[in-house]
């Protein structure tokens, strides 16, 4: 409690002494981004965010800016190429100034490569990782060279002097001499772990040659791989694109499933589930295994349910642990399995009376490769589910049932709810103009929802408690292993450097799967309600613990720290036992659902 109304009271009281100790009435200049004296980035405008004496006057490159009462000031400046001087100055009411300069450097573009010497450069040069090739598969190469003049690509036991275009410069940024080919692996292509091998040639006698930085392999026939899922939940991704929190996961997926594998680019490797649906999953999560190891094939038997007062359980005799992929469904409340590997010789389905959170059980054969698995449930919100294997095989689904509540008038009482204060320790999370920190925002929040819980007789788990990071990985075993009723995550959002902080503004909610979008929908009402600006509810989100499909759960972007007003708002005492009383609400309201 200390700790939190320390880093609060500074800044949610007006300067009673500045960074230095210097008295109020003292001109003083914290500039917050940029955050080092020169720095190199490639937009086209930059955020700028400091902090002055709020009765100073603030200025940006000589524009004056608003100083907001907490003393923040902001605003964009527009970049060239090149060198950008940026000087930012705050004047006090007697004429003190005080001066800051910056440097930031925007890249100039790649230019176009000279016609004469002849050149290949390393710059755009594809492939750049290590790829596998099957039968069908198409190579696609490109590198950079002087324009205008003739280019191939030898394949290494496979073909020679296969053509490459010049690509017109309106496609490629305005840059001449950029050539792309590629060629279609045929069924008895062979070559094992070889470069691409370029050439570019004005004339006969003068032609220069590279390699690509990327190796590759053709090996029809040898593929695909079998492997065997390991590591700590194991997951897969729907492609290889990647973003800030990391490429698309279709979803989770058992240690110890086999896989077949028929492709590889760098360290992710392609799992080909069906003949019209593949994934990618990481190196880190397999172990190839010997090519004599049966395919990953199986008869789907019987389907059984049983029932206790948490869960229910369908189990489906599959005598091999196959690869899946699960979703939910609403509008009636479904769960849906994908497993793959799998022909149906499902003959009876047994329900069990027990088993009263299941409406209906049906299943699909919907490809040569696919069975897909329907289970109907009778409740009015997902509560999460999960999927095992037995060790002979068969598959678990166990879905979890909402709780029974008790005290109509304490909806909350005996219930365990896991928060969770994003960033800590060295993860500072988002900067705000007066050098606020996401993470102490956070961890004040998250402790104001603790107390209040705990008071409503609400066991919580904190997925930290105090100024340290704990890794996502970390915080996800923490939270599955306490077994909560939801998981509540909290933030404070941020623009990128390229926005306009003033501009960008509201609270937003975010989920994964749709099941749960009930307690984002409610969460984001009790935000609005506050007075925040709308920022909306976001799906489809790819933060790990939004991943997770055993617990409803919602992540909430309370307000934006990288608008001066909102962030004033954030580092308010009263304003942050607000959104914990808020998110507490919330909390109530979704198990009202259930009533």
């Amino acid at each position: 409690m200390m700790y939190r109304f320390f880093i609060c009271s500074v800044f949610s009281v007006l300067f009673l002494l500045t960074a230095g100790g210097r008295e109020v009435d003292t001109l003083y200049l914290n500039v917050i981004i940029p955050e080092s004296e020169v720095i190199t980035i490639d937009v086209p405008r930059y955020r700028i965010a400091a902090n002055t004496h709020p009765n100073a006057t603030a200025y940006i490159n000589d524009r004056q800016v608003k100083v907001y009462p907490s003393g923040a000031f902001v605003g964009l400046v527009n970049l060239g190429r090149g060198e950008n001087k940026i000087s930012i100055a705050a004047v006090s009411d007697t004429g003190e100034r005080l001066t800051k300069s910056f440097t930031v450097i925007r890249p100039e573009p790649p230019e176009t490569s000279p016609e004469e010497p002849l050149t290949i450069e390393d710059y755009f040069m594809q492939p750049v990782g290590d790829l596998w090739l099957n039968e069908g598969d198409i190579l696609e190469v490109r590198f950079k060279g002087s324009p205008g003049y003739e280019a191939s690509f030898d394949i290494e036991g496979v073909k020679s002097d296969i053509e490459m275009r010049e690509l017109p410069p309106n496609s490629t940024g305005g840059i001449s001499g950029i050539y792309a080919g590629h060629y279609k692996v045929k069924k008895d292509d062979f070559t094992l772990d070889v470069p691409v091998r370029f050439r570019l040639r004005s004339d006969f006698w003068n032609s220069v040659e590279a390699e690509s930085p990327g190796r590759i392999s053709i090996k029809p026939g040898k593929l695909p791989y079998r492997a065997e899922v390991i590591g700590n939940r194991p997951f897969f991704n729907a492609g290889l694109g990647t973003d800030r929190l990391g490429g698309a996961r279709l979803g989770f997926v058992e240690p110890g499933v086999v896989l077949q594998l028929d492709g590889r680019v760098g360290r992710m490797y392609r799992v080909r589930l069906a003949d019209d649906m593949t994934a990618w999953i990481q190196s880190r999560f397999i172990d190839i295994i010997p090519s004599s190891a049966p395919p990953p094939r199986a008869l789907a038997g019987s389907i059984s349910t049983a029932g206790s007062p948490a869960a229910d359980v369908v189990s489906l005799q599959l005598g091999q642990k196959l690869p899946y992929l699960t979703q939910q469904l609403i509008n009636p409340n479904r769960i849906v399995i994908d497993i793959y590997g799998v022909t149906s010789n499902t003959t009876w389905v047994t329900h069990h009376l027990s088993a009263e959170g299941i409406e209906n059980i049906t299943w699909e054969q919907v490809s040569t490769d696919l069975y897909r698995l329907q289970i109907e449930l009778n409740h009015p919100v997902h509560w999460g589910h999960r999927i095992e294997y037995t060790d002979t095989g068969n598959m678990l689904i166990i879905i979890r049932r909402p709780p029974a509540l008790g005290d109509p008038a304490n909806l909350l009482h005996g219930r365990i709810i896991a928060i969770d204060a994003g960033h800590g320790g060295d993860n500072r999370g988002a900067l705000g103009a007066t050098g606020a920190m996401e993470k102490d925002i956070t961890l004040a929040i998250s402790q104001f929802i603790e107390e209040k819980l705990t008071v409503q007789g609400v066991a919580v788990i904190m997925t930290r408690t105090g100024d340290y990071d704990v890794p996502m990985a970390d915080r996800v075993e923490k939270v599955i292993s306490g077994n909560p009723d939801l998981i509540i995550s909290i933030h404070a959002n941020s623009i990128g450097y390229a926005s306009d902080p003033e501009r960008v503004r509201g609270t937003s909610t975010y989920y994964k799967h749709i099941g749960y979008k009930p307690l984002a929908d409610i969460m984001y009402e009790k935000m609005l309600d506050l007075g925040f600006a709308e920022f909306g509810v976001v799906g489809s989100f790819n933060f790990l613990l939004n991943d997770l499909i055993e617990i409803p759960n919602v992540l909430v972007e309370t307000a934006f720290i990288s608008n001066p007003e909102e962030e004033m708002d954030l580092l308010d005492i009263d304003v942050q036992k607000k959104i914990a009383q808020a998110v507490i609400e919330g909390i109530e309201s979704f198990f009202e659902l259930i009533k």
